[in-house]
Protein backbone atom coordinates (compact mmCIF):
# COMPACT_ATOMS: atom_id res chain seq x y z
CA UNK A 1 0.00 0.00 0.00
CA UNK A 2 1.71 3.54 -1.00
CA UNK A 3 1.00 5.98 1.76
CA UNK A 4 0.83 9.87 1.17
CA UNK A 5 1.47 12.11 3.75
CA UNK A 6 -0.63 15.72 3.31
CA UNK A 7 0.90 18.17 5.31
CA UNK A 8 -0.95 21.48 5.14
CA UNK A 9 1.44 24.62 6.30
CA UNK A 10 0.68 28.04 7.37
CA UNK A 11 3.16 30.05 9.66
CA UNK A 12 4.59 26.81 10.70
CA UNK A 13 8.22 26.94 9.25
CA UNK A 14 10.27 26.74 12.59
CA UNK A 15 8.27 22.85 12.71
CA UNK A 16 7.83 21.97 9.36
CA UNK A 17 11.36 19.97 8.62
CA UNK A 18 10.80 17.90 12.02
CA UNK A 19 7.01 17.17 10.41
CA UNK A 20 8.32 16.43 7.04
CA UNK A 21 11.06 13.95 8.58
CA UNK A 22 8.65 11.81 10.21
CA UNK A 23 6.74 11.48 7.54
CA UNK A 24 9.11 10.93 5.09
CA UNK A 25 9.72 6.82 4.67
CA UNK A 26 6.20 7.04 2.82
CA UNK A 27 5.56 6.79 -0.69
CA UNK A 28 5.08 10.53 -0.81
CA UNK A 29 4.55 13.67 1.31
CA UNK A 30 2.71 16.74 0.10
CA UNK A 31 3.57 19.81 2.14
CA UNK A 32 0.42 22.32 1.16
CA UNK A 33 1.89 26.02 1.73
CA UNK A 34 -1.58 28.13 2.24
CA UNK A 35 0.18 31.44 1.36
CA UNK A 36 2.73 31.46 4.18
CA UNK A 37 4.50 34.69 4.90
CA UNK A 38 7.45 32.67 5.85
CA UNK A 39 7.38 30.19 2.52
CA UNK A 40 6.74 27.22 3.34
CA UNK A 41 7.69 26.14 -0.47
CA UNK A 42 10.74 27.51 -0.65
CA UNK A 43 11.82 25.73 2.28
CA UNK A 44 11.18 22.45 0.87
CA UNK A 45 12.42 22.93 -2.23
CA UNK A 46 15.85 23.95 -0.71
CA UNK A 47 15.80 20.54 1.32
CA UNK A 48 15.34 18.76 -2.48
CA UNK A 49 13.90 15.44 -0.95
CA UNK A 50 12.76 13.15 -3.83
CA UNK A 51 9.64 12.02 -2.13
CA UNK A 52 8.80 15.03 -0.88
CA UNK A 53 7.16 18.45 -3.02
CA UNK A 54 5.62 21.14 -1.90
CA UNK A 55 2.36 23.06 -3.55
CA UNK A 56 1.56 26.41 -3.28
CA UNK A 57 -1.27 28.16 -2.92
CA UNK A 58 -1.48 32.06 -4.05
CA UNK A 59 -3.59 33.12 -1.39
CA UNK A 60 -4.38 32.28 2.41
CA UNK A 61 -7.66 29.70 1.92
CA UNK A 62 -7.03 27.76 4.85
CA UNK A 63 -6.86 24.47 6.45
CA UNK A 64 -9.36 22.14 5.36
CA UNK A 65 -8.46 24.07 1.59
CA UNK A 66 -4.86 22.95 1.70
CA UNK A 67 -5.74 19.65 3.08
CA UNK A 68 -8.44 19.25 -0.35
CA UNK A 69 -5.26 20.53 -2.27
CA UNK A 70 -2.93 18.21 -1.23
CA UNK A 71 -5.56 15.18 -1.67
CA UNK A 72 -6.20 16.04 -5.03
CA UNK A 73 -2.49 16.26 -5.88
CA UNK A 74 -1.54 12.56 -3.97
CA UNK A 75 -0.99 9.72 -5.78
CA UNK A 76 -1.18 6.96 -2.78
CA UNK A 77 -3.67 4.22 -2.22
CA UNK A 78 -4.05 5.94 1.65
CA UNK A 79 -3.70 9.29 2.75
CA UNK A 80 -2.73 10.56 6.16
CA UNK A 81 -2.76 13.65 7.89
CA UNK A 82 -0.10 15.36 9.64
CA UNK A 83 -0.29 18.91 11.05
CA UNK A 84 2.85 21.04 10.29
CA UNK A 85 3.80 21.42 14.17
CA UNK A 86 3.08 18.19 15.12
CA UNK A 87 5.59 14.80 14.10
CA UNK A 88 4.67 10.65 13.86
CA UNK A 89 6.80 8.58 15.96
CA UNK A 90 10.25 6.71 13.91
CA UNK A 91 7.89 3.51 13.75
CA UNK A 92 4.47 4.77 12.50
CA UNK A 93 4.60 3.81 8.68
CA UNK A 94 6.02 0.32 8.85
CA UNK A 95 3.16 0.15 12.15
CA UNK A 96 0.44 1.43 9.92
CA UNK A 97 1.74 -0.53 6.38
CA UNK A 98 1.03 -3.99 8.68
CA UNK A 99 -2.14 -2.67 9.49
CA UNK A 100 -3.58 -1.87 6.02
CA UNK A 101 -2.33 -5.73 5.24
CA UNK A 102 -4.83 -6.56 8.36
CA UNK A 103 -7.85 -4.37 7.89
CA UNK A 104 -8.11 -4.69 3.84
CA UNK A 105 -11.77 -3.76 4.03
CA UNK A 106 -11.14 -0.40 6.02
CA UNK A 107 -11.94 3.14 4.47
CA UNK A 108 -10.78 5.34 7.64
CA UNK A 109 -7.96 4.44 10.21
CA UNK A 110 -6.86 6.06 13.35
CA UNK A 111 -4.84 5.82 16.58
CA UNK A 112 -4.22 7.46 19.51
CA UNK A 113 -2.21 10.64 20.07
CA UNK A 114 0.84 11.53 22.69
CA UNK A 115 0.83 15.54 23.80
CA UNK A 116 4.03 16.61 23.62
CA UNK A 117 6.06 20.30 23.65
CA UNK A 118 8.45 20.15 21.58
CA UNK A 119 10.61 18.24 24.29
CA UNK A 120 9.26 16.33 26.43
CA UNK A 121 6.26 13.48 25.66
CA UNK A 122 2.91 14.17 27.55
CA UNK A 123 -0.06 12.46 28.43
CA UNK A 124 -1.79 9.56 26.39
CA UNK A 125 -5.08 11.14 24.40
CA UNK A 126 -6.83 7.41 23.97
CA UNK A 127 -10.46 9.50 23.10
CA UNK A 128 -13.44 7.42 23.61
CA UNK A 129 -14.33 5.66 20.44
CA UNK A 130 -17.75 6.23 18.42
CA UNK A 131 -20.33 3.42 18.85
CA UNK A 132 -23.15 6.14 17.90
CA UNK A 133 -23.51 9.22 15.89
CA UNK A 134 -24.18 11.03 18.97
CA UNK A 135 -20.50 10.17 20.58
CA UNK A 136 -19.41 12.68 18.49
CA UNK A 137 -20.27 15.39 20.66
CA UNK A 138 -20.80 13.23 23.78
CA UNK A 139 -17.83 12.24 24.83
CA UNK A 140 -13.78 12.72 24.26
CA UNK A 141 -12.77 13.19 20.61
CA UNK A 142 -11.71 9.94 19.84
CA UNK A 143 -10.19 11.20 16.01
CA UNK A 144 -7.47 13.63 15.27
CA UNK A 145 -6.64 14.90 12.11
CA UNK A 146 -2.86 14.18 12.52
CA UNK A 147 -3.45 10.46 13.60
CA UNK A 148 -5.58 8.97 10.76
CA UNK A 149 -6.21 8.01 7.33
CA UNK A 150 -8.06 7.84 4.70
CA UNK A 151 -8.48 5.43 1.40
CA UNK A 152 -7.56 8.17 -1.28
CA UNK A 153 -10.79 7.28 -3.26
CA UNK A 154 -12.73 8.27 0.12
CA UNK A 155 -10.63 11.19 1.03
CA UNK A 156 -11.45 12.59 -2.69
CA UNK A 157 -15.06 12.28 -3.07
CA UNK A 158 -15.44 13.52 0.48
CA UNK A 159 -13.78 17.15 1.01
CA UNK A 160 -12.84 19.22 4.08
CA UNK A 161 -14.97 21.68 4.63
CA UNK A 162 -13.43 24.98 3.51
CA UNK A 163 -16.23 27.59 5.46
CA UNK A 164 -13.62 29.80 7.03
CA UNK A 165 -15.64 30.96 9.65
CA UNK A 166 -15.80 27.83 11.04
CA UNK A 167 -12.16 26.64 10.59
CA UNK A 168 -10.22 24.32 13.09
CA UNK A 169 -13.89 22.08 12.56
CA UNK A 170 -13.83 21.01 9.94
CA UNK A 171 -12.51 17.37 11.08
CA UNK A 172 -15.57 17.43 13.15
CA UNK A 173 -17.82 18.15 9.80
CA UNK A 174 -15.89 15.51 8.12
CA UNK A 175 -16.37 12.60 10.63
CA UNK A 176 -19.60 12.80 11.15
CA UNK A 177 -20.44 13.39 7.48
CA UNK A 178 -18.59 9.84 6.37
CA UNK A 179 -20.04 8.18 9.62
CA UNK A 180 -23.86 9.63 8.22
CA UNK A 181 -22.62 7.94 4.51
CA UNK A 182 -21.61 4.19 6.71
CA UNK A 183 -17.85 4.94 6.62
CA UNK A 184 -16.46 4.01 10.03
CA UNK A 185 -13.40 4.40 11.87
CA UNK A 186 -10.86 2.06 12.66
CA UNK A 187 -8.75 2.37 15.37
CA UNK A 188 -5.96 -0.34 14.25
CA UNK A 189 -4.13 0.05 17.74
CA UNK A 190 -3.96 2.07 20.99
CA UNK A 191 -0.56 3.02 20.39
CA UNK A 192 0.28 6.80 20.06
CA UNK A 193 2.17 7.15 16.92
CA UNK A 194 1.42 10.38 16.52
CA UNK A 195 3.30 13.51 18.49
CA UNK A 196 0.65 15.95 19.23
CA UNK A 197 1.92 19.31 20.03
CA UNK A 198 0.27 21.93 22.56
CA UNK A 199 0.77 25.14 24.10
CA UNK A 200 -0.53 26.74 19.95
CA UNK A 201 -2.58 26.40 17.45
CA UNK A 202 -6.06 25.00 18.47
CA UNK A 203 -5.31 23.82 21.73
CA UNK A 204 -4.22 27.13 22.80
CA UNK A 205 -7.40 29.46 21.34
CA UNK A 206 -9.93 27.77 23.73
CA UNK A 207 -12.47 30.26 23.57
CA UNK A 208 -12.70 30.70 19.66
CA UNK A 209 -12.61 26.94 18.98
CA UNK A 210 -15.23 26.56 21.76
CA UNK A 211 -17.83 28.90 19.86
CA UNK A 212 -17.16 27.27 16.76
CA UNK A 213 -17.72 23.58 18.34
CA UNK A 214 -20.95 25.12 18.78
CA UNK A 215 -21.56 26.80 15.44
CA UNK A 216 -21.39 23.02 14.14
CA UNK A 217 -23.55 21.20 16.12
CA UNK A 218 -26.18 23.73 15.45
CA UNK A 219 -25.46 22.78 11.64
CA UNK A 220 -25.70 19.27 12.69
CA UNK A 221 -28.74 19.51 14.38
CA UNK A 222 -30.16 21.45 11.35
CA UNK A 223 -28.78 18.44 9.36
CA UNK A 224 -30.54 15.69 11.30
CA UNK A 225 -27.14 14.24 12.11
CA UNK A 226 -27.95 14.48 15.93
CA UNK A 227 -31.04 15.72 18.13
CA UNK A 228 -30.84 18.40 19.90
CA UNK A 229 -32.03 17.18 23.18
CA UNK A 230 -28.06 16.22 23.12
CA UNK A 231 -26.57 19.78 23.11
CA UNK A 232 -26.72 20.26 27.28
CA UNK A 233 -25.04 16.80 27.86
CA UNK A 234 -22.52 18.37 24.77
CA UNK A 235 -22.13 21.40 26.35
CA UNK A 236 -20.96 19.91 29.73
CA UNK A 237 -18.38 17.48 28.15
CA UNK A 238 -17.17 20.61 26.07
CA UNK A 239 -16.30 22.85 28.93
CA UNK A 240 -14.83 19.30 30.98
CA UNK A 241 -12.55 19.25 27.56
CA UNK A 242 -11.96 23.17 28.51
CA UNK A 243 -11.03 22.72 31.70
CA UNK A 244 -8.63 20.05 30.98
CA UNK A 245 -6.79 22.33 28.64
CA UNK A 246 -6.56 25.18 31.22
CA UNK A 247 -5.68 22.48 33.61
CA UNK A 248 -2.54 21.14 31.63
CA UNK A 249 -1.47 24.76 30.73
CA UNK A 250 -1.00 25.60 34.29
CA UNK A 251 -4.71 28.29 34.12
CA UNK A 252 -5.73 26.80 37.52
CA UNK A 253 -8.16 28.99 38.31
CA UNK A 254 -9.47 29.17 35.04
CA UNK A 255 -9.62 25.61 35.06
CA UNK A 256 -11.24 25.91 38.37
CA UNK A 257 -14.32 27.02 37.24
CA UNK A 258 -14.79 25.20 34.21
CA UNK A 259 -14.52 22.34 36.36
CA UNK A 260 -17.68 23.30 38.66
CA UNK A 261 -19.48 24.58 35.08
CA UNK A 262 -19.19 21.35 33.56
CA UNK A 263 -21.38 19.69 36.48
CA UNK A 264 -20.86 18.40 39.71
CA UNK A 265 -19.32 14.33 39.04
CA UNK A 266 -17.28 12.87 41.24
CA UNK A 267 -14.45 13.65 39.37
CA UNK A 268 -15.09 17.26 38.48
CA UNK A 269 -14.78 17.63 41.68
CA UNK A 270 -11.90 15.98 42.38
CA UNK A 271 -10.15 17.87 39.33
CA UNK A 272 -11.80 21.15 40.40
CA UNK A 273 -9.93 20.63 43.78
CA UNK A 274 -6.46 19.75 42.07
CA UNK A 275 -6.75 23.08 40.11
CA UNK A 276 -7.40 24.87 43.23
CA UNK A 277 -4.33 23.20 45.05
CA UNK A 278 -2.45 24.23 42.08
CA UNK A 279 -1.87 20.67 41.26
CA UNK A 280 -1.08 19.71 37.42
CA UNK A 281 -3.41 16.70 36.11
Amino acid sequence: MKISVVIPCFRSEATLREAVVSASEAHEVLVVDDASPGGCADLVASWNWPNVRAIRHAENLGLGAARNTGVAAATGDWIAFLDADDSFERTWHEHLQSALNQYLDAQWIYHPVREWDGTRLLNLRQGDHPAHISDWVLKRPAVAPSACALRADVARSHPFDTARSLEGTEDLELWLRLWTEGVRPVRWTDEPFTRYRIGQGMSSELESHSTKIRLRWAQFVQRGWIPETVLLEAERELTRQKARSLHKAGRFVEAKKAYLAAGPSAKNMVLAAMAALKIRA
